[in-house]
């Protein structure tokens, strides 16, 4: 009886055995099959590209600026002004923001401003120019092969206090974009 025990034991250890080299053959086989199967170019990865256009140049300069309370759109007064669009030419959707790079400011913290607007002269963000990196618009979408045009005002706030220790001073920099993906 005990002899008939191993020998059903071993049975059962031969057919576990078995049954793995099988399973290991079939998915070796699976595997070999589908890398077989696959095409050069049968994987897809799609990109968009943004395009950048400045309406008068890349670089932002600003000196010169007389204080004064924030300006309207189509003020014409001692402020700097930017135009620059921005065209998606790749076949994503996106929404983007939109930073100054400060390359030197020499005016004191807070008083140089912005205001951003947007392709139908609406203002999409206002604040302070301190230094580094500076985010003036975010979240703006972007649709596939559509261009958008925008116009950055930078002035000197007003505080109606003496600002000659602001005279001679100047501000320079440039615009960084980025692109996000809209997920569907």
């Amino acid at each position: 009886m005990e002899e008939n025990k191993k020998r059903g034991y071993l049975f059962y250890y031969i057919i576990l055995i078995l049954t793995l080299i099988v399973m290991v053959i079939g998915a070796t086989f699976a595997y070999y099959s589908l890398v077989a199967s696959d095409k050069e170019d049968s994987t897809w990865v799609q990109t968009g590209d943004l395009a950048i256009k400045y309406v008068d140049g890349s670089v932002i300069k600003a000196d010169n600026l007389m204080p004064m309370n924030e300006p309207s759109f189509n003020t014409k007064s001692s402020y700097y002004r930017k135009e620059f669009s921005v065209r998606s030419t790749g076949s994503l959707d996106q929404t983007i923001d939109i930073y100054i790079n400060v390359n030197s400011n020499e005016f004191r913290d807070g008083n140089l401003r912005f205001s951003l607007y947007g392709p139908n002269d609406d203002k999409i963000g206002t604040g302070a120019i301190t230094s580094g990196k500076v985010l003036v618009g975010s979240n703006i979408d972007l649709k596939s092969m559509e261009t958008k045009k925008f116009t950055v005002l930078i002035w000197l706030q007003e505080n109606n206090l003496n600002q000659d220790y602001e005279k001679g001073k100047s501000f320079s920099g440039g615009f960084e974009i980025e692109a996000q993906q809209i997920k569907y």
